[in-house]
């Protein structure tokens, strides 16, 4: 795990829309985005940053842990990226599954109940 910094907000290429954003780490191995920013950044901000790092085409996600394995010592919020062929929680999926047992299985079990989220 190698997080670098690849921008800052002293870049003369930093775009004025960021206006929370203070500096933004790249894992290329984990595919892990860290924007370390102001205590303000909303999730519009970190949609373009998104956009930006990886591509408009690409998801990402944040993980919000069990209580007991939180790390909040800085403002920072991580965006995983995910694989072209990563599963994630599209809301306007088509797939089911019988046996719900992991946020995959139930996300997908409950949209097969109620007709696609629909």
């Amino acid at each position: 795990m190698s997080a670098r910094l690849i921008f800052t907000r002293e870049a003369a290429s930093w775009p004025p829309k960021w206006r929370a954003a203070l500096r933004i780490y790249h894992d290329r191995q984990l595919g892990l985005l860290s924007i370390e920013h102001d205590g303000s950044i909303g999730w519009d901000e970190l949609q373009e940053i998104k956009n930006r790092m990886a591509g408009e085409d690409a998801a990402a996600i944040e993980v919000y842990p069990p209580a007991g394995r939180v790390v909040n010592n800085i403002a920072m919020r991580h965006l995983w990226l995910l694989g072209r062929d990563d599963w994630w929680p599209d809301l306007g999926g088509e797939e089911g599954t019988a046996k719900p047992s992991t946020l995959r299985d139930r996300y997908l079990a409950v949209l097969q109940s109620t007709g696609g989220g629909r």
